[in-house]
C-alpha cells in the first residue's frame, strides 16, 4: 500500500501541470518516470517475427504512442524463450522486404522521430515537447555493431534520444587502455552536451544513458585518487574496472548518468530490448550458497524475500544451496522472472556452500530473467559462454548485475537493500548500484550493469500497461502470416499426405508458440510414419527437456545430432540430476560420449559414480586422462587431477 501510494504521488508530480517534486529522490523518480511513461502506450497483444534487420526496421515503423508491440529477429532460442515469457495471443511472421537505399542510422532517425509525431523538419524535442515531455536518456551506437537494432528500439520505447558513438574500442574480452578510456569518455560527454538536455549532474534531464556496441568490459584509466576505490593486492590500482562504472561519470568521479550495457548480435540485442520493454515480473528465484554468519550473513534473502512477498511477487528461495541442489532445481530449466544468486569463484566456476560447479552447471532458463550474480569475475568476458556471465547471458538473461574483475563483498549491494530499492521503483540496474556518498564503494570500481538502465521490476499491481487484442485484418496482420493458422495448417496437410518438411516447418512453428505438449504429440505422428529428421530431431530437443521427458530426450539425441553448447546443457541438466534413480546402459553411454568441452570436470563428477558403478573405476579413470587431453586451463587440469586422484585411491 505504501508503494502504491507512492507511485500515485510521483505520477502526480510527473503531470507537467504540477510542480513540487523536488523531493522525490532522484533513482525513484528516474524509475517512476519511466514506468509512468510506459503504462501510457498501449501495448498491442502480439509478437512480430522478421526475418532480418530491414524487415525489422519496416515492422519498427510503425510504432507510435498509440501501441507497440514486440518485433524479434526469427531464432530457434531468443525468440521462443520470449514469445514463453510474455504469452501473445497472436505471433505473426513476416517475409523479407526489399533492401531501401537510405542508410541504416538515417533511418533509425527517421523512425524514431515519426513513433514520437514529430513532423518533416522537426526534432523529437520538439515533437515530445508539444505533449509535455523530454528525451529521458540518451542511447547509443555504432552503425558497424550488430547491437543497433536495440538501440533504435530502446530510443523510440522509451523516448531517448539516439546518437552514434563511432571509434574502435575492442572486444568484451579486452581491457581497454587508459588513453583509449579518457577518449571514450569525453565522446560520451560530447553526446550528452549535443542533446541540449540538462545532463551533467545525477536528477537532471540525462540520468540514463545505454550503449549498444561491442566494448571491452572491463578498462583501465588514469583517475585522481579520491575518484576510485583503492585497491589492495598486488595488481593494485593498475587493475582494470568495470565499463560501465567508469562511463557515466565527470572528470572528478562523481556520476552524472547511471549506464547500461548491451552488445551481442542482432538477434539477442533485439531480444534483450523487447524483453526490457514489455515483459512484466512477478515472480523470483532467490539462491543462496553463503553461510549465514559473519560478512556473508549480510547477504542473506530473509528480509528480501519478505520484501519481494509484500510486493506481490511469488517467490522460491533455496537456502544452504548446493551445486547438487542447483542441478536437480535445473532440470527442465528455470522459469522465474527475477533471479538472485549468491556464490563464491572465479570466471569459469562458482562455489555455492562447499561444492563447486562450472559454466556447465549454469541452469537453462525457460523463460528470459534478470540476474544479479553477488560473485568475483562473472563478467569478465560476457561475450565468452565459457564464462559464467557468458553462459547466464547464451541462456536467456537480459539485464545482469555482476563483477568484470574481484571487486570484494562490499561492492554489491545486499539483497534486503536491492529489493527494497526494486518496489520502491528505483530501476533494476540503478538499484544494484552504491550511489555517490553511499560509502567507498560508490566510486569508481568494478560492478558492471548490462541490459537497459530505465527497466524496473517493480511491485507487479503498478505494472499498468493496456495490453490490446490485435484485429485481424488491420495492422500486422495485413502484411504477416498468422503463426498458429501457418502451423495448423501444416499439420492439416500432414494428416493427409505425411511429409518430412511439412513435420520440421509445423515442429519449428509450435517450438516458436510454446505448444511443447502439441510438438510432442506431433514429434510421435512424426515417428509412427518415419518422417523425422535431423532437423525436426532438433527442433524437439527443447519441448522435450522442458517436458522433462527424458526417455524421448535420449531417443532423439543421436538424431539431432546437435554439437552446441546450450543442446548439451540441456542432455547434462536433464539425464544428470536422475543418474542416482537410473543408470541404464545407453544413459551411461549417452553421457559417457558427450564429456566435450573445455570444462568437462563436472560432467565427470556428475557421471563417474555411476559410471565405475557399472563398468568400474579404471574406466573412470580413462574418461580423465583422455578429457585431460584436451584442456588448456590450468584450473580445470587441477579438477581433473582432483578427481582422477579420487578414483584411483578410492577416496
Amino acid at each position: 500500500m505504501i508503494t502504491h501510494l507512492l507511485f500515485l504521488l510521483i505520477s502526480a508530480s510527473l503531470d507537467p501541470a504540477t510542480t513540487g517534486n523536488g523531493d522525490v529522490p532522484w533513482p525513484v523518480k528516474l524509475g517512476a518516470k519511466a514506468l509512468h511513461r510506459s503504462n501510457q502506450i498501449p501495448m498491442i497483444d502480439q509478437v512480430v517475427l522478421v526475418p532480418d534487420a530491414d524487415t525489422w526496421l519496416d515492422e519498427m515503423a510503425y510504432w507510435s504512442p498509440a501501441g507497440q508491440w514486440p518485433v524479434l529477429i526469427e531464432d530457434d532460442h531468443f525468440a521462443p524463450m520470449f514469445i514463453r515469457g510474455f504469452q501473445p495471443s497472436k505471433v505473426y511472421r513476416r517475409v523479407a522486404v526489399e533492401k531501401p537505399s537510405m542508410g541504416i542510422m538515417e533511418r533509425c532517425q527517421l523512425i524514431l522521430k515519426r513513433a514520437w509525431g514529430a513532423k518533416p523538419d522537426e526534432t523529437l524535442q520538439t515533437a515530445m515537447a508539444r505533449i509535455g515531455i523530454k528525451p529521458m536518456g540518451l542511447v547509443l551506437t555504432s552503425e558497424t555493431s550488430d547491437a543497433w537494432p536495440a538501440a533504435l528500439a530502446l530510443a523510440v520505447g522509451r523516448g531517448q534520444e539516439l546518437k552514434l558513438l563511432d571509434g574502435s574500442f575492442g572486444g568484451a574480452g579486452t581491457i581497454l587502455s587508459a588513453s583509449k578510456s579518457a577518449l571514450l569518455t569525453e565522446q560520451i560527454r560530447k553526446r550528452c552536451e549535443e542533446t541540449g538536455l540538462a545532463w551533467d549532474r545525477l536528477g537532471d534531464d540525462l540520468d540514463a544513458i545505454t550503449i549498444c556496441r561491442n566494448l571491452p568490459s572491463r578498462a583501465r584509466m588514469d583517475l585522481p585518487i579520491d575518484a576510485r576505490v583503492q585497491a589492495a593486492g598486488k595488481g593494485g590500482n593498475d587493475e582494470p574496472l568495470a565499463i560501465t562504472d567508469l562511463l557515466g561519470r565527470s572528470a572528478d568521479g562523481q556520476r552524472y548518468a547511471m549506464v547500461g550495457w548491451i552488445n551481442g548480435d542482432g538477434i539477442e540485442s533485439t531480444y534483450i530490448a523487447m524483453c526490457s520493454l514489455f515483459l512484466k515480473q512477478d515472480s523470483a528465484w532467490l539462491c543462496n550458497g553463503y553461510p549465514n554468519e559473519g560478512q556473508w550473513g549480510r547477504y542473506g534473502f530473509e528480509e528480501a524475500t519478505k520484501t519481494l512477498d509484500n510486493a506481490g511477487f511469488n517467490c522460491t528461495v533455496t537456502n544452504d544451496a548446493s551445486i547438487r541442489t542447483l542441478r536437480s532445481l535445473s532440470s527442465g530449466g528455470i522459469s522465474e522472472d527475477l533471479i538472485l544468486i549468491n556464490s563464491k569463484g572465479n570466471r569459469d566456476f562458482f562455489d555455492l556452500g562447499n561444492s563447486r560447479g562450472t559454466t556447465n552447471d549454469v541452469p537453462i532458463l525457460d523463460s528470459p530473467a534478470a540476474l544479479q550474480m553477488i560473485h568475483s569475475w562473472s563478467l569478465q568476458d560476457p561475450s565468452n559462454n565459457q564464462t559464467v556471465g557468458g553462459r547466464w547471458l547464451e541462456h536467456g538473461v537480459y539485464a545482469y548485475i555482476g563483477s568484470s574483475h574481484e571487486p570484494m563483498l562490499g561492492a554489491f549491494v545486499p539483497p534486503a537493500e536491492l529489493t527494497r530499492r526494486l518496489t520502491m521503483l528505483v530501476p533494476f540496474l540503478v538499484a544494484g548500484r552504491w550511489w555517490d556518498d553511499q560509502g567507498p564503494f560508490s566510486k569508481t570500481w568494478r560492478i558492471n550493469t548490462l541490459g537497459d538502465p530505465l527497466m524496473t521490476i517493480g511491485p507487479p499491481e503498478l505494472n499498468k500497461r493496456v495490453r490490446l487484442n490485435p484485429v485481424d485484418g488491420e495492422g500486422a496482420s495485413k502484411r504477416s502470416v498468422d503463426l498458429k493458422v501457418a502451423a495448423e495448417q501444416a499439420m492439416r496437410q500432414m494428416t493427409q499426405s505425411p511429409d518430412a518438411q511439412e513435420l520440421t516447418r509445423a515442429l519449428g512453428a509450435l517450438d516458436l508458440l510454446g505448444q511443447d505438449e502439441l510438438a510432442r504429440q506431433l514429434w510421435t505422428f512424426g515417428q509412427q510414419n518415419d518422417i523425422t529428421s535431423q532437423a525436426s530431431a532438433a527442433i524437439m530437443l527443447g519441448p522435450l527437456f522442458r517436458l522433462q521427458d527424458t526417455k524421448e530426450f535420449i531417443r532423439t539425441w543421436p538424431l539431432a545430432g546437435s554439437s552446441n553448447q546450450i543442446d548439451r546443457d540441456m542432455l547434462w541438466q536433464l539425464l544428470g540430476p536422475r543418474l542416482a534413480d537410473s543408470s541404464a546402459d545407453d544413459v551411461l553411454l549417452l553421457l559417457e560420449s558427450e564429456v566435450k568441452g573445455k570444462l568437462p570436470s563436472s560432467y565427470i563428477e556428475v557421471l563417474a559414480p555411476q559410471l565405475a558403478k557399472r563398468f568400474g573405476t579404471a574406466r573412470v579413470m580413462s574418461l580423465i586422462k583422455t578429457a585431460e587431453g584436451r584442456v588448456r586451463s590450468g584450473q580445470e587440469r587441477k579438477r581433473l587431477e582432483k578427481l582422477y586422484r579420487q578414483f584411483s585411491t578410492g577416496r
